[in-house]
């Protein structure tokens, strides 16, 4: 193989035109993610970007706008209890999901109808560990 993936660069969602008080709040205010400035050559379009750590998540402001219910991203967190607690704080529902074995998460649908996973991993099972995890271990 000539080419390998290092992994995912950027997540792009969507939120209805005319909305970046209430983005800006979310992603800035209650999960605490900088904002990120757009190359100038970008700025034209409607969209607010955010640093989530590794990642950049994109924010596409669209008046076409529709929610994703179950293709989702999922978003590795340090310390989900403090991010829990952060979300209480701000009447953020969210509900636990206690089926995969070695990690803690949980979804939120909160932010414009999108479905959005936060978790962190304690005993990652080795089939759901990738190559490049796999290689770090030896």
């Amino acid at each position: 193989m000539n080419f390998s993936f290092n992994g995912i660069d950027h997540i792009q969602l969507t939120a209805p035109l005319g909305t970046e008080k209430e983005v800006r709040r979310f992603f800035g205010d209650v999960l605490g993610c900088p904002e990120v400035e757009k190359p100038s050559t970008l700025s034209h379009f409607d969209s607010l970007w955010f640093d989530m750590g590794r990642h950049i998540i994109h924010i596409g402001l669209d008046e076409d706008h529709h929610a994703e219910k179950r293709g989702h991203p999922a978003f590795d967190v340090q310390n989900i209890q403090g991010l829990m607690d952060r979300l209480d704080a701000n009447d953020v529902p969210y509900e636990e999901d206690f089926n995969m074995p070695g990690v803690r998460r949980f979804y939120t649908y909160s932010f414009f109808g999108h479905r959005m996973e936060f978790l962190e991993w304690h005993d990652k099972p080795d089939s759901l560990k990738t190559l490049k995890e796999k290689k770090e271990e030896e």
